[in-house]
């Protein structure tokens, strides 16, 4: 492929909803917070394109954010302090644990 039509091919996919860009301008974002040994909200309902910001406020605990089931996103490794974000593009229902803390759960619907 030329350099002149990869341009064109990128607005394509991005167009398409194929690619994820993190923090777009006017992006709409919202937040999970991991606290008490839970995820709040517990259940999620976003638009496309939505970046959702995992922050972990649980004072010296240590979580992840382990994506489970047919829709899926990239892990958060072990933390106890910070945040982490990801972009949801797709529609769906995107499931989630703490591995370290069994119940702890979550979801995010996108629609």
């Amino acid at each position: 492929m030329s350099k002149r039509r990869l341009p064109a091919v990128l607005g394509l996919a991005l167009a398409a909803g194929a690619i994820s860009v993190s923090g777009a301008a006017g992006a709409p974002t919202k937040t999970v917070t991991l606290k008490n040994i839970a995820f709040s909200p517990k259940s999620l309902t976003v638009s496309k394109g939505t970046k959702v910001t995992f922050a972990f406020r649980d004072s010296g605990t240590t979580h992840n954010v382990k994506s489970t089931g047919a829709k899926r996103f990239k892990t958060i490794a072990d933390r106890s302090s910070g945040s982490q974000s990801r972009t949801f593009s797709s529609a769906g229902t995107y499931r989630y644990v703490c591995t370290l803390h069994p119940g702890m759960s979550g979801r995010i619907t996108v629609r």
